[in-house]
């Protein structure tokens, strides 16, 4: 599987524009949900640069101006970048590229089984939600 260029700097920044975000949106998310589309690209003819270039920038699309100025800082195309961001963007609902549907479904996964549940009773304190307010939310899922 072919590497991400400048992986280790992408991290990095990933990392930084996630430090703020709530404990169940925190970059350790980002490292699982990174794992989940390593896994799922194996059975799928994707872009695996474009994919997690992307999944880094998940959930940080705020900060849009500054994901696109660190990417030229490091080498990629124009062109590249507006595929980042339009994957990431699209990747919510679940259609579309290959690599749209991957991350939409890794970050999904993220939120299933015993890492879900520890997840939402995680956010449900963040946000100081009752009890009730955290299980009605689980029940959407």
């Amino acid at each position: 599987m072919t590497e991400v260029k400048n992986l280790r700097k992408i991290e990095d920044f990933s990392r930084k524009l996630h430090e703020k975000k709530d404990p169940t949106h925190d970059f350790s998310h980002i490292k699982r949900v990174i794992k989940l589309c390593r896994k799922l690209a194996v059975s799928e003819k994707c872009d695996i640069n474009l994919l997690l270039v992307s999944a880094y920038f998940h959930g940080v699309l705020n900060k849009e101006t500054e994901i696109r100025k660190f990417l030229k800082s490091v080498g990629y195309s124009d062109s590249f970048i507006d595929k980042v961001i339009i994957t990431v963007r699209n990747s919510t609902s679940g259609a579309g590229t290959i690599e749209e549907k991957i991350l939409h479904d890794a970050n999904l996964l993220d939120v299933l089984g015993a890492i879900g549940i520890a997840r939402s009773f995680t956010k449900g304190e963040y946000e100081k939600q009752t009890l009730n307010e955290t299980l009605k939310i689980l029940e959407k899922i």
